[in-house]
C-alpha cells in the first residue's frame, strides 16, 4: 500500500487532475487513469472549490482531507473504473472540469493491479468542454 500511495504522490504532482482520454468513455464503458477520486460529490466538489481559490493539488486534498476527518477522503489513484453519471461541471482555470460518479473496478498498488469490487467514487475530470 505504501508503494501506491508513494506512486500516487508522484502521479498527483505531475498531473493534478486527471486527464480526459481524445474521446471520454461513455457511461458503461471502462477507462484507465490517474487523478482525483473522492469518497463524495461533495468532497470531489470542495476539492475543485479549493483549486479555484489557488490551493496547489496536494494543498486543497489536505483540506478536504481534515475537513471530512478522513485521511483517506479525497486522493490520487491510478484505477481502472466504469463511468456512471456527470455530476456536476465545474471552471478551472481557464477550462471546465467535470465530477464525475464511478465504479471503481481495479486499483494499481505500484507494481500489481488489483481487483476492486462495488466502490463508488468520484473523480475530478478535465476535459469538459472549453470556458469562455
Amino acid at each position: 500500500m505504501r508503494n501506491f500511495l508513494a506512486v500516487a504522490g508522484i502521479a498527483m504532482l505531475m498531473c493534478g487532475v486527471a486527464r480526459a482520454e481524445a474521446k471520454s468513455p461513455d457511461s458503461g464503458d471502462a477507462a484507465v487513469g490517474v487523478g482525483i477520486i473522492c469518497n463524495t460529490a461533495d468532497e470531489a466538489k470542495q476539492f475543485v472549490g479549493l483549486r479555484r481559490s489557488g490551493a496547489e493539488s496536494e494543498q486543497a486534498m489536505n483540506a478536504v482531507n481534515d475537513s471530512a476527518h478522513d485521511r483517506r477522503a479525497c486522493g490520487v489513484a491510478a484505477i481502472a473504473y466504469i463511468r456512471d453519471a456527470t455530476i456536476d461541471t465545474m471552471k478551472l482555470d481557464n477550462s471546465l472540469v467535470q465530477i464525475v460518479r464511478i465504479n471503481v473496478v481495479a486499483g494499481f498498488n505500484g507494481s500489481n493491479w488489483q481487483r476492486v469490487s462495488d466502490m463508488i467514487q468520484y473523480a475530478v475530470l478535465e476535459g469538459g468542454g472549453e470556458s469562455i
